[in-house]
C-alpha cells in the first residue's frame, strides 16, 4: 500500500486475490462469488469512466434491487467517484430536488424494474442494457486517496429539506475496519441486507462483511419482510448477522413468542438501533432468544455507527447503554466545552476518522456543527445533539435530544418541518407533532383548526375525518417520506402551554391518549356492526382493528391507514388475524392496501374460505 492510508478497496482487492470463489452476495439460490463480482463491477466502472465519473464527481443510484445497488456501489467507488442513494419511496417533488441537489453525471437505473421514474433530462445509464450488451472491459484506474468522497447519503434537516452527508473513503475504511473489529467478523459471516438502500445503515449491512471475506444476502426487492417472512429468510440463507430497526426487533421478538420460535441456530448477532431500547424487552430476548444482541448508536455524520453494546444488563439499570466507542471514534460527554466525569449528564460529542467531510453544498451548516476540537489540536468534533451519560464501567447511556429533532423509525426528522408543512394548508392554523406514545414508531399531530367550529371542548381531541385528513396531509405527503406523515390527526380546541410559555407536549400526548370523539363523514356514517357469520368474521377483523390502533370507537368501514395504521402496526394486525382467523393464514400485509377497512377485509377473508 506504499505507505498510504488503507481504502476499502484495499480490503475488497484482497478479498478477490485470497478468496475469489467464495460466496460475495448471495440472492436466493444465486450466488456470485468474489471474482465474479469483480468481474461485473470492473465492466461497470470502466462504461462509468466513459461516461465521466471520476475523482470529485457523484454517481447516482435509482435501484431496488439489492444485488445491484451493492456491484454498483463497488462500481461508483472503483472509478473513484462517490455514489448516492435515492430512496425508492420519496414523493415525486422531493426526488426531483435531491437528483438536482447531487448533481450526478449520471444516475443508474434499470428500466425492466417498475421503480419511481427519473426527473425528465436526467442523465442515466440503463443496468438493463448493459446485461443485454457485450461486456465492457475491466476498469484500470489509480488509487484513490483518504480525502475523497466515497458517497452522500441524506438524512432531515431543520427547513424541511433533507441534508446530503458527505462522507470519505478513508472513513468508510476505517469503519468496515471497526466494525469488522468489534463484531468479530470471519469469512463465515452472511449478513443480511434488510434496511432501504437509502437509509445509511446500508454501508453498515454491506462493507464491513465484503472486507472480512463474508457474505451479504440480498433480497430480491426491498418490499419490507413481515417477521414470519424475516424468520424465514434468515433461517434459508443461514444468515448469520441482521441489523433492525428498534419497533421492527420488537414486532420479531414479539412473533419469536407468540409462534414459540427461536432465532435460527445460524444467527449469532441482531444489530437493534434507531429508538431507545426497553430494559424489559432486552432481558427478556436474552433470556430465550439464541442471538446475541448489539445495541448500537450512530449518527450519519459520523459514519453511521459509533458505539455498540453487548452483554448482560445489571439488575438496576433503568436504561440498556448504548455501549463503547468503536475503534474509529471518539465519544465523550460535554457541557458547556468542558468533558463531563462518568455519571453527568450532558451532548454527546463525536470526533475521530468517522467524522464525515460536511453537508453537500452548505459550508455554514458544515462549520455550525463539524467544529474545531479544542481538546485535540487540528482535530475537528461533532455535536450530536443527544443527551447522554457515561457509566461507571465505561458505556454510554442516551437519554434523549437536546432540542425538537423527533427520531422515527431510525430517521431524524425536525418536527418543526413537519408543523410548517400541515400548517400551510387554510384548514389548519396551528399544529403539533409528536411521537406517538403508544408505538413509538409514528407521529401524532394535534392541530388547531382554522374554523372554530370544527374545535372539540377544551381539554379533548377529535379525530379528523378521512376526508380532511386527505385535505389536510397533502403537502406533508408530497414533502416528506411516508414515516415523515403523521398517521393520527387530532383537532384540540387549543395548544396547552407550560409554566414557561412553551407547548406543554406532555399535556397534549395526555388529551390524546384519552378517549375521542370521532366526527362522521358526511354521507358516509359507518353502519353497526353486523352480526358474525362463518362467511364474514367482521366481528373479529374489527376487534383486531380496534385493538392494535389503539381505537375503541373505530366503525367497520374506517380506513387503517387513515386512524394511525403504519408499516409495523400493520404486520401486528395481520399477525394477530392469522392466529384468531383460519382464512387469514396467508393474509400479506399487502393486503391491506386494497382492503384498509374491517368490512372489505372480512370480505377478502370470507372469499378465501
Amino acid at each position: 500500500m506504499s505507505g498510504r492510508q488503507p481504502d476499502f478497496l484495499d480490503r475488497w482487492d484482497h478479498q478477490v486475490a485470497t478468496r475469489s470463489g467464495a460466496p460475495a452476495l448471495i440472492e436466493g439460490t444465486v450466488r456470485w462469488s468474489y471474482a465474479q463480482v469483480e468481474a461485473r463491477a470492473g465492466a461497470l466502472a470502466s462504461v462509468l469512466a466513459a461516461r465521466g465519473a471520476g475523482r470529485g464527481s457523484v454517481v447516482g443510484l435509482s435501484l431496488d434491487r439489492p444485488r445491484d445497488a451493492v456491484l454498483s456501489m463497488l462500481a461508483v467507488l472503483r472509478t473513484g467517484a462517490a455514489f448516492s442513494v435515492l430512496e425508492p419511496g420519496l414523493p415525486p417533488e422531493a426526488r426531483k430536488d435531491l437528483v438536482a441537489r447531487v448533481g450526478a453525471v449520471l444516475w443508474l437505473h434499470d428500466s425492466t424494474r417498475q421503480g419511481p421514474p427519473l426527473p425528465l433530462g436526467t442523465p442515466c445509464l440503463d443496468l438493463a442494457t448493459m446485461e443485454a450488451g457485450p461486456a465492457a472491459a475491466p476498469y484500470t484506474g489509480v488509487p484513490a486517496a483518504p480525502t475523497q468522497s466515497a458517497y452522500a447519503l441524506f438524512t432531515s434537516g431543520s427547513t424541511g429539506r433533507p441534508k446530503g452527508i458527505v462522507i470519505e473513503r478513508g472513513a468508510l475504511a476505517a469503519f468496515a475496519d471497526a466494525v469488522a473489529e468489534r463484531l468479530l467478523l470471519t469469512p463465515a459471516d452472511r449478513w443480511l441486507q434488510i434496511a432501504s438502500l437509502g437509509f445509511d445503515v446500508v454501508i453498515e449491512e454491506v462493507f464491513p462483511v465484503l472486507a472480512t471475506g463474508g457474505a451479504v444476502v440480498c433480497r430480491p426487492d426491498t418490499l419490507p419482510l413481515e417477521p414470519p417472512e424475516l424468520h424465514r429468510v434468515l433461517r434459508e440463507s443461514e444468515a448469520t448477522v441482521a441489523e433492525l430497526s428498534t419497533q421492527y426487533w420488537r414486532e420479531y421478538a414479539r412473533w419469536l413468542d407468540a409462534a414459540d420460535e427461536t432465532t435460527p441456530a445460524a444467527l449469532r448477532a441482531v444489530l437493534v438501533g434507531g429508538e431507545r431500547m426497553e430494559p424489559g424487552t432486552y432481558r427478556a430476548w436474552q433470556r430465550r432468544q439464541p442471538a446475541a444482541l448489539v445495541h448500537v448508536y450512530g449518527l450519519t455524520e459520523c459514519t453511521v455507527t459509533s458505539t455498540m453494546y453487548t452483554g448482560r444488563l445489571p439488575g438496576d439499570a433503568t436504561e440498556v447503554p448504548i455501549g463503547t466507542p468503536l475503534s474509529n471514534a471518539a465519544v465523550s460527554v460535554r457541557a458547556d466545552g468542558r468533558v463531563l466525569p462518568p455519571g453527568r449528564t450532558g451532548e454527546i460529542h463525536i470526533a475521530g476518522p468517522s467524522l464525515a467531510r460536511g453537508y453537500l453544498h452548505d459550508k455554514e451548516q458544515t462549520e455550525l456543527r463539524f467544529r474545531p476540537d479544542p481538546h485535540a489540536d487540528g482535530e475537528r468534533v461533532y455535536a450530536t445533539g443527544d443527551l447522554g451519560r457515561l457509566l461507571p464501567g465505561g458505556a454510554l447511556e442516551f437519554l434523549g435530544r437536546i432540542d425538537s429533532q423527533l427520531k422515527v423509525r431510525g430517521h431524524r426528522l425536525e418536527a418543526a418541518a413537519v408543523e410548517r408543512a400541515l400548517e400551510s394548508t387554510p384548514a389548519v392554523a396551528q399544529a403539533v407533532v409528536l411521537i406517538d406514545p403508544g408505538d413509538a414508531t409514528s407521529l401524532i399531530a394535534c392541530l388547531v383548526p382554522a374554523d372554530r367550529a370544527l374545535a372539540p371542548e377544551p381539554g379533548t381531541a377529535a379525530r379528523l375525518t378521512d376526508g380532511q385528513r386527505r385535505e389536510v396531509v397533502g403537502p406533508t405527503a408530497a414533502a416528506f417520506p411516508s414515516w415523515g406523515v403523521p398517521t393520527r390527526l387530532y383537532w384540540t380546541a387549543d395548544l396547552p402551554k407550560n409554566p414557561h410559555g412553551k407547548v406543554d407536549t406532555a399535556a397534549l400526548a395526555a388529551t390524546v391518549a384519552a378517549p375521542v370523539r370521532t366526527p362522521p363523514e358526511t354521507g358516509a356514517e359507518p353502519g353497526p356492526d353486523r352480526p358474525s357469520t362463518v362467511d364474514e368474521p367482521l366481528h373479529v377483523v374489527l376487534h383486531r382493528f380496534r385493538d392494535v390502533l389503539a381505537a375503541p370507537a373505530l366503525g367497520p368501514d374506517d380506513d387503517f391507514f387513515a386512524h394511525g395504521g403504519q408499516s409495523i402496526l400493520a404486520m401486528r394486525l395481520v399477525s394477530a388475524l392469522r392466529t384468531d382467523v383460519p382464512a387469514a393464514a396467508g393474509l400479506r400485509v399487502a393486503t391491506l392496501f386494497d382492503c384498509p377497512t374491517p368490512r372489505r377485509l372480512a370480505r377478502h377473508l370470507s372469499d378465501r374460505t
